[in-house]
C-alpha cells in the first residue's frame, strides 16, 4: 500500500537535495500542469482501452475465454479508478516520469531511455510478485518486465509531446491500471501474450510515425519543462 509512495518521496528529497525547493515546487506542479496540447488528451484516455477491446475481440474470434470473475464489479470501477489515481499513479509518476526520464533523455535516445526505465520499473515491481492476491502475482516476472518496457515506449512518447507533463503520466498510468482490472486478460498464459502482441503493435505503429530517437515531432533532442509561471 505504501510502496507507491516511494518514487514519490525520492523524487522530492533527490530534487531538494540538488536543486532546492523552488524546484521542488515546480516539479510539483507539474503533476497538475494543462499546459500542452490537450489533442493529447485523446491517447492518453483512449490507448489503453483499445488495447484490451482488441485483445478481447482477438481472445473471442479465438474462442478462448476471460475470467471475468477477477475484474470488479462494475459500480466498482469508477472509485476504484480514482483510488489508483491517487494512491498508485501519482505517487509513482511523480518519480518515474516526473524526476528520472527528463535527465535519461538528455544522454540517450528516446526508445533507449524508454527500454532502461521500464526495465528498472518492471523490477521495481519484484515483491509483489511474491504477495498472493496480487495481480503480479499471477504473472511470471519477465513477461511483467517485458510489458512494463513496452509501456514505458508509451509513456515517453505522450511525456515528449506533452512538454514533460506528469499530469499526463499520471492519468495514462490511472487508466492502463483499470482497463486491467475491468479486462483480466492477464489470467490467462495466452491472453497475457495476446494482450503484450496488440500493446508491442500500438507501440510498433507510433515507433515508426514518430521515430525511435525522439518520439517527438519536431525532433527536440531534449526535453523541455514547464515554464515556472504555469
Amino acid at each position: 500500500m505504501f510502496a507507491p509512495f516511494g518514487p514519490f518521496v525520492a523524487a522530492l528529497w533527490l530534487t531538494g537535495q540538488h536543486s532546492g525547493r523552488e524546484e521542488v515546487r515546480r516539479l510539483l506542479k507539474r503533476g497538475w500542469s494543462l499546459d500542452f496540447d490537450k489533442r493529447w488528451l485523446l491517447p492518453t484516455l483512449l490507448l489503453m482501452p483499445a488495447v484490451g477491446l482488441i485483445t478481447v475481440v482477438v481472445m473471442a474470434l479465438l474462442q478462448l475465454p476471460i475470467q471475468w470473475e477477477f475484474a470488479p464489479p462494475w459500480p466498482a470501477l469508477v472509485p476504484t479508478f480514482f483510488m489508483i489515481l491517487l494512491l498508485n499513479a501519482l505517487p509513482e509518476e511523480y518519480g518515474w516520469r516526473g524526476y528520472v526520464l527528463g535527465p535519461m533523455l538528455d544522454r540517450s535516445s528516446a526508445l533507449v531511455a524508454s527500454l532502461i526505465l521500464g526495465l528498472l520499473w518492471g523490477l521495481w515491481h519484484l515483491p509483489l510478485h511474491f504477495i498472493e492476491g496480487t495481480v503480479q502475482s499471477a504473472i511470471p516476472v519477465y513477461q511483467f518486465v517485458i510489458q512494463q518496457m513496452v509501456l514505458a515506449i508509451l509513456y515517453t512518447w505522450l511525456f515528449k509531446n506533452t512538454r514533460g507533463a506528469v499530469s499526463v503520466a499520471i492519468l495514462f498510468h490511472a487508466v492502463a491500471n483499470i482497463v486491467g482490472a475491468a479486462v483480466p486478460y492477464w489470467t490467462t498464459d495466452l491472453g497475457r501474450w495476446i494482450g503484450l502482441a496488440v500493446l508491442v503493435a500500438f507501440t510498433a505503429v507510433i515507433l515508426v510515425i514518430w521515430g525511435p530517437q525522439h518520439l517527438s515531432r519536431p525532433a527536440v533532442g531534449r526535453y523541455r519543462p514547464v515554464p515556472d509561471e504555469v
